[in-house]
């Protein structure tokens, strides 16, 4: 293409993106059923241990290394119609298919797919001309990331695959028939001498995982932009997506001014993605515009590292399969020791993770800008992608002006006593037979009646929950006012979710004592339409039952800062059965336990399914009178959900 050649939309540039971009949204989605189906269905439900577990983890990985094998026993034609169209036509049964072990088994065969399309599909875009190579990779890769936080911000981040219904159906049907149909339209080479690349050449694209992995752990991260940023889910969504816009924006500056992919640029890009990520959780505005220039720098980098797809000095796909194999172990690896760090000590902290993950990002870019030097790069100044990327961002404007300039008023509830007040381990949605359902969790919340409720266990985004920010999707499905609170990760904590005025709130983190999992209290003071309000302290203690030293430190805490204030209750998921030493220091303060005041039976609450231990707890200063105690049946969650209702004490 002549450098003043200047295309402004091309539907042939949109169709050939397409393909790359479409199997990249289908991947993603697949990977989000594959992680939670191992942490929540077969570690949590079923009960393998670590080892085990890894196992599962890393095998589809593996697989992904035999691409090249693939490719070579069944040609190019086949190759790419066996995975992009088998991740399809996979996808769509997962959708479908609503049973924990199906979905399991579903996962892991569309993980394999989508690891063997990666280097299959860089090995077909070499092969149709090198000049097209780098816009097509680049792109594709890009859009499908944004085209994928777009269907999933429009749905509340929570994923299609645990939406039921006919019109999440349609949409996947959509997709998988748009990649059959242009798998049909593609064009294959007619050699069979598959261009391929030297060690050199593939080394950049080791940069593949981890820009996965630090996209979905925080760029890509809805629910930590809001968190973060301190934003509205919605206003978090826009930001996400004008990120995404201008890392098309960074694609489209380096592939129209290749001169300037210098090693000095490159080395910026580097130390500034490692600052990015070493301090992306760090509360503030300054974090906004962190993402929004990551993004920029992330696009100006693959436009580079894309642009290394040209040479073609060595036939067969051997090496970029191994490199592109290799990087995608370093992704499962990075994200394995991140969350795995939560039930076992290890001397990495996770918070170098995400650094970990761009320094070596940052290296690959340094790395391929002194490749290119030697290349010469054509000025390629078509915008058809950022045309793609601004339609899509307009999608977040619009979800944002309806629910930021039109939010949904909700009718006027005026507080009033009793009360009725509910503690539950929502276990991340997950319910007990390992299936995301966060619908069938509304539904128990609201058959309660509950006016002001205590979860925990609440996530905004893990990769390991499907990356679902469940604080925005309660607050909007149950009409309610939501408060949370991050005690491992900004992502993971309490929430108190309300249908009263919140006059004031606020949070605390309780000592570790040697245990991995950080914990904390959220507490709030709400208008029950009394003299004073109702200070509200949510909490959840260690979960180890045997580690009581560890909740002894941990229960003063909290009762420091009750302090003895009147018109109280302490509630949440304390780990803890009547008789143990934490539990008698709260009684010894002068709390009542509601259900032995107004409980019938042992109260039972976990595991949902034949509970037979005792460790959701309400107290109530003796001010407050509980005139009933329930626990509702449900495995919408491991825990049962307790219920008090509580007036004033006269």
């Amino acid at each position: 293409m002549n450098s003043r050649d200047r295309v402004l939309f091309s539907p042939v540039m949109l169709r050939t993106l397409a393909l790359p971009a479409l199997t990249v949204v289908l991947g993603l989605q697949i990977f989000r059923v594959f992680f939670p189906s191992l942490a929540w269905y077969l570690k949590d439900t079923v009960g393998v241990g670590t080892i085990t577990l890894a196992g599962y983890a890393f095998v589809p990985f593996l697989v992904g290394l035999l691409a090249a094998i693939l490719h070579r026993l069944s040609g190019p034609r086949l190759a790419l119609w066996l995975t992009a169209g088998g991740l399809a036509l996979v996808r769509l049964v997962e959708q479908v298919v609503t049973h924990p072990a199906v979905d399991l088994w579903l996962s892991i065969a569309g993980s394999i797919l989508f690891l063997l399309f990666l280097p299959i599909i860089i090995g077909q875009i070499r092969a149709l001309g090198k000049d097209a190579a780098a816009p097509r990779w680049g792109y594709g890769l890009v859009l499908g990331i944004a085209f994928d936080s777009a269907i999933r911000g429009v749905a509340g981040t929570l994923d299609l695959s645990w939406i039921p219904g006919f019109f999440p159906l349609i949409v996947v049907a959509a997709m998988a028939g748009l990649v059959l149909w242009l798998l049909w339209l593609e064009p294959f080479p007619t050699s069979e001498a598959i261009p391929g690349a030297s060690w050199r050449e593939a080394l950049p694209m080791l940069a593949l995982g981890p820009y996965l992995l630090i996209q979905a752990l925080i760029f890509q991260n809805q629910g930590w932009i809001s968190e973060i940023g301190g934003l509205s889910s919605s206003s978090a969504f826009l930001v996400l997506m004008l990120g995404n816009l201008l890392s098309v924006a960074g694609l489209a500056w380096g592939f129209a001014r290749p001169r300037i992919f210098n090693p000095l640029l490159a080395l910026v890009v580097a130390i500034y993605l490692g600052f990015a990520t070493a301090t992306a959780d760090q509360p503030g505005t300054t974090f906004l515009i962190t993402v929004l220039v990551s993004q920029l720098l992330m696009g100006w980098g693959w436009a580079l590292l894309a642009s290394t797809l040209a040479p073609a000095s060595r036939p067969g796909m051997g090496r970029t399969t191994v490199v592109i194999g290799l990087s995608m172990i370093l992704f499962l690896l990075l994200a394995f020791i991140y969350y795995i760090s939560l039930d076992i000590a290890i001397p990495i902290p996770r918070t170098a993770i995400p650094p970990a993950g761009a320094v070596i990002l940052g290296v690959a870019i340094l790395y391929a800008s002194t490749r290119v030097r030697r290349l010469s790069l054509p000025s390629l100044r078509d915008t058809t992608a950022l045309i793609a990327a601004i339609a899509l961002t307009s999608i977040s404007l619009l979800y944002w002006i309806a629910t930021e300039a039109f939010p949904r008023v909700e009718g006027e509830i005026t507080p009033s006593l009793p009360v009725r007040v509910m503690t539950y381990n929502i276990h991340s949605a997950f319910a007990s037979d390992g299936r995301q359902d966060p619908e069938a969790i509304a539904r128990v919340i609201e058959a309660s009646g509950a006016d002001i409720i205590s979860l925990q266990e609440v996530s905004r985004g893990w990769l390991i929950d499907g990356s679902t920010d469940l604080t925005t999707w309660f607050a909007r499905r149950l009409g309610m006012q939501v408060l949370f609170k991050g005690t491992t990760d900004p992502m993971w904590g309490n929430a108190i979710l309300t249908r009263y005025p919140v006059l004031e709130h606020g949070s605390g983190s309780l000592p570790l004592a040697g245990s991995l999992i950080a914990r904390g209290y959220l507490w709030a003071k709400i208008d029950v339409g009394d003299r004073e309000p109702l200070l509200v302290i949510a909490t959840h203690l260690h979960h180890v039952e045997a580690e009581n030293y560890v909740r002894l430190e941990q229960v003063p805490v909290v009762l420091t800062f009750w302090d003895q204030a009147p018109y109280s209750l302490i509630m949440g998921d304390m780990n803890s059965e009547p008789g143990y030493p934490e539990m008698d220091l709260i009684a010894q303060s002068g709390l009542v336990d509601s259900w032995v005041e107004a409980g019938v039976g042992k109260g039972l609450s976990w595991p949902a399914i034949d509970p037979f231990e005792r460790i959701d707890w309400i107290w109530h200063t003796p001010d407050l009178t509980a005139l009933e105690a329930e626990i509702i049946q449900s495995t919408a969650s491991d825990h049962l959900p307790l219920v008090v209702t509580l007036d004033a004490a006269h």
